[in-house]
């Protein structure tokens, strides 16, 4: 039985993908082999979103990023190396966004605070029902 528990505690998991920002918005790739998982264009982006998963000792910050297209949504963790990367781009693809949109989610602690950056940014707004999520975290 303890080697049943001690397994599940030992269990590996794949290592969290990199965000490489591109001139035309950003890739996420993979930490073992450097193929490519995803591509985000700032053009097909309709939604940006951004709210914390309460980790139980930690927030997650996480960005949620809707295409016009109605494509999967991606979403992006700020435990993914890279991450910070995107702030300015971010805010040069999209004026609109407050430029203190991540201290602004990050706090208080333990709280969501889901809230969406922009919207209909650059076209139609795709459904909720069509997340498509690549994150080993539990989203809200």
């Amino acid at each position: 039985m303890w080697s049943r528990i001690r397994s599940l505690f030992a269990r590996q998991t794949a290592p969290d993908p990199h965000v490489r920002v591109t001139d035309e918005g950003f890739d996420l790739v993979s930490a073992v082999d450097q193929s490519l998982i995803s591509a985000v264009r700032w053009s097909d982006v309709a939604r940006i979103e951004t709210y914390k998963v309460d980790l139980l000792t930690t927030d997650c910050i996480c960005l949620l990023f809707e295409f016009r297209s109605g494509a999967k949504a991606i979403q992006v963790s700020e435990e993914w190396p890279g991450f910070a990367e995107l702030f300015g781009p971010l805010s040069k693809a999209f004026p609109a966004i407050q430029e203190n949109w991540y201290l602004e989610v990050m706090t208080p602690a333990f709280e969501s605070k889901r809230t969406v950056l922009g919207a209909s940014l650059l076209g139609s707004r795709p459904s909720f029902g069509t997340l498509g999520v690549i994150m080993r975290v539990v989203t809200p």
